[in-house]
């Protein structure tokens, strides 16, 4: 009897708690509507992986887990990049923007086929990763997601990360890196820290790439035959230059 009379009172102590609206459908439909598929100028740089950045509402970003995520997983988006928001979804408390696919290594459905080449030769296994390319935003409210939040005001939240100031998002990508390697690729120069896209900008597609794995980790020199015989090696290190070298 006591255990009932428990639950009941305890029952409408929770139904006289003010609750939090959700956010609605037609502010969820417009949101979709006017942000996904919308481009943005990165504001800093982002690393691969599932977690991304953590932004607050109130414009923090959780700067101690964004280190941890960089040191982790690597750069994958750098400050002044053009990105393209693919995907958005909702929870109560938080919304998390894909950004160019997302920043995790997926697999698609040629995950268990298998090829045969030449007489009698066995299957080969396709390898059916789709390689990651960007990143996430995961922004965080103190309670739950206002019920008519609007575009804008979604967008002045983000603003510590992304600039949506078509101005800046449709500039020459040149004009939208760092002023370092903005002067570097005008000069024709790699530099330290410069991510593939911008090597190319600055010296053009290699002659000869060539992949290995040290320690775990995937490595890639980039080879520019110049002339008397001499040769440019640029070292990639999780999509990031981290050596170069002349010889």
């Amino acid at each position: 009897m006591f255990h009932r009379s428990f639950l009941a009172s305890f029952i409408c102590f929770c139904l006289s708690l003010p609750l939090h609206a959700q956010i609605s459908r037609d502010a969820k439909f417009e949101l979709l509507r006017t942000v996904l598929a919308d481009q943005a100028a990165a504001r800093i740089d982002m690393p691969f992986g599932a977690d991304g950045v953590e932004l607050s509402e109130n414009g923090e970003i959780n700067k101690e887990k964004l280190d941890k995520e960089m040191k982790k997983n690597g750069q994958s988006i750098a400050t002044g990049k053009t990105v393209t928001i693919t995907d958005m979804s909702f929870s109560d408390n938080r919304i998390e923007l894909v950004l160019d696919g997302g920043g995790k290594n997926k697999r698609n459905v040629l995950d268990h086929i298998q090829v045969g080449i030449g007489y009698g030769g066995g299957p080969v296994r396709q390898d059916p990763t789709q390689k990651a390319k960007g990143s996430k935003i995961v922004l965080r409210f103190a309670k739950k997601v206002p019920p008519d939040l609007k575009p804008e005001a979604l967008k002045e939240m983000l603003k510590p990360v992304l600039d949506f100031n078509k101005q800046v998002a449709i500039q020459s990508p040149v004009e939208a890196l760092p002023p370092e390697f903005r002067e570097a690729v005008k000069a024709k120069e790699a530099k330290i820290g410069m991510d593939r896209d911008t090597v190319i900008m600055a010296l053009g597609r290699p002659d000869k790439k060539v992949r290995e794995k040290k320690d775990g980790v995937d490595v890639e020199d980039w080879i520019y035959f110049q002339r008397g015989l001499r040769a440019k090696f640029i070292t990639f290190e999780n999509n990031v230059v981290i050596r170069i070298a002349e010889y």
